[in-house]
């Protein structure tokens, strides 16, 4: 069996949260998840300060780490910045993707369709945040991606704290693939716009308690199927 690095650390943890299984606000125990991995500290505590510097833990002193839990209008204000980021990507892209480009587009809207008809909602959401990231990707521009990148990530916690009030099927996906296309960049911008909108209209702006799992089965599960993929 092989040894956990970093990067195993990084994206179990990571996975974790936009699979909901680590909740807002949920402490994350530097000595419990060295354990769970059978690491020493260190790595550990580097992982937590890359995330940190996502947006997606909070470090609090003399207290310790924590699962981020964006407030009402910080979650807006992920929004508000989307909004900015994939107005500009989707009218940038039009009219200008090859058909490979435009394939892996509609190749995501396929696996996220079959997603929700397997009733898997979290896998549906994170194709969906794949697919919103694919076209910042074909814009060229580094910055859209990497900031969009840690905004999709904070979505999916903001998801995680407030629910949404209906399951998005993303009918809008598909027009603006064909929008795309067609190179008509005014309302595929529009479109886009008004998506995120109702995507943050359907949050109910109120957290749930709901209780979430401890770290260490948070962990070991993770870690189990680390271990079996390694062995």
């Amino acid at each position: 069996m092989g040894v956990a690095n970093e990067l195993d650390i990084y994206i179990a943890i990571k996975d974790a949260i936009i699979q909901q299984k680590l909740r807002p606000s949920m402490q994350l125990v530097e000595e419990v998840i060295a354990e769970s991995f059978g690491v020493s500290r260190t790595p550990v505590r580097n992982v937590l300060r890359k995330l940190a510097g996502e947006k997606l833990v909070t470090v609090i002193p003399y207290k310790g780490t924590f699962v981020a839990c964006p407030t009402v209008d910080e979650a807006k204000e992920v929004f508000e910045m989307r909004r900015v980021i994939e107005a500009s990507s989707v009218k940038k892209v039009s009219g200008k993707l090859t058909a490979d480009q435009l394939g892996q587009l509609s190749r995501l809207l396929d696996e996220e369709h079959q997603a929700h008809h397997n009733g898997d909602p979290l896998l549906a959401l994170r194709l969906s945040g794949n697919f919103h990231l694919k076209i910042a990707e074909f814009t060229g521009n580094n910055y859209y991606y990497r900031y969009l990148e840690e905004l999709i990530s904070l979505t999916y916690v903001i998801i995680a704290l407030y629910g949404m009030s209906k399951h998005m099927h993303c009918s809008d996906h598909r027009r603006l693939v064909l929008l795309i296309e067609q190179g008509d960049a005014e309302q595929a911008e529009r479109l886009m716009i008004e998506h995120l909108k109702e995507i943050e209209d359907t949050l109910q702006f109120e957290e749930k308690g709901t209780a979430p799992q401890s770290l260490s089965e948070v962990f070991r599960l993770a870690n189990g199927h680390y271990a079996s993929a390694k062995s």
